[in-house]
């Protein structure tokens, strides 16, 4: 999947908690309104869980993309307290255009399998498969709710460096900072949340994404659930925000 939509489901996910009803967001532009809708919701019990992920294009974004629409679904084992991922799933379907890819976790042989079907006007346009070239027990849902409270309150560090499946094209890696001092203040100004709301990055490495990195900075309430996103570069329609509803 794109370095973007990666990075955004990174910052919608952080902070689920176990009980957590369904997290409604929307999508807004400035300077075109709504965009579009998020809805997460996930069911864990005492050995499995499962995340679903569903966004909806709305407004001009809908116009242009022939009413697009995700769902991206993560199931697997909890294992003492941590979600582990064996299987990810990502869907995608416009007017005439339908996109599944499957990632499957094979945790004997240290494998991730991805699998990736297009159809065009109904038709079956493309089915490849390959292996990743790394390998981790965690996917893009499931990561962050296994290291929230480490990115939240772990002393002397700030920075993190974590590899997820579904981040191929920046090799599975995604950076996260902790906004700390006036670096925090200003993003806080920028989000326009409250004062001492904690603040953190997600991002993808440079010289891996292209010339600019794909930063989305996420305000997060005391539970660790994203309060507000904001992220910019996006042709013609500039700066984004995600807000909770």
């Amino acid at each position: 999947m794109g370095t973007r939509t990666a990075i955004l489901l990174i910052g919608l996910t952080v902070g689920l908690l176990v009980h957590a009803e369904p997290l409604q967001y929307r999508i807004v532009s400035p300077l075109m309104g709504t965009l579009g809708t998020i809805t997460i919701d996930k069911n864990v019990g005492r050995h499995r869980y499962r995340i679903n992920v569903e966004v909806r294009s709305r407004g001009i974004a809908a116009l242009l993309t022939g009413k697009r629409r995700e769902h991206y679904r993560s199931e697997g084992d909890v294992e003492q307290g941590r979600l582990e991922s064996r299987h990810l799933r990502l869907e995608r379907r416009s007017n005439r255009k339908r996109e599944t890819i499957d990632y499957r976790f094979d945790l004997s042989h240290h494998k991730i399998s991805k699998n990736r079907l297009r159809w065009k006007k109904g038709r079956l346009d493309a089915n490849r498969s390959e292996t990743l070239p790394y390998f981790t027990r965690e996917d893009l849902l499931t990561l962050y709710f296994n290291n929230i409270g480490t990115f939240l309150h772990a002393a002397g560090k700030k920075h993190w460096e974590i590899p997820a499946v579904g981040a191929e094209k920046i090799r599975g890696r995604i950076l996260v900072d902790r906004l700390e001092g006036t670096d925090a203040e200003h993003a806080r100004t920028d989000l326009d949340v409250k004062r001492g709301t904690p603040i953190l990055v997600f991002y993808s490495p440079q010289k891996i994404a292209g010339k600019r990195n794909r930063r989305f900075t996420v305000a997060v309430d005391e539970e660790g659930q994203p309060l507000r996103i904001r992220f910019v570069a996006i042709p013609v329609v500039g700066e984004i925000f995600v807000e909770r509803l």
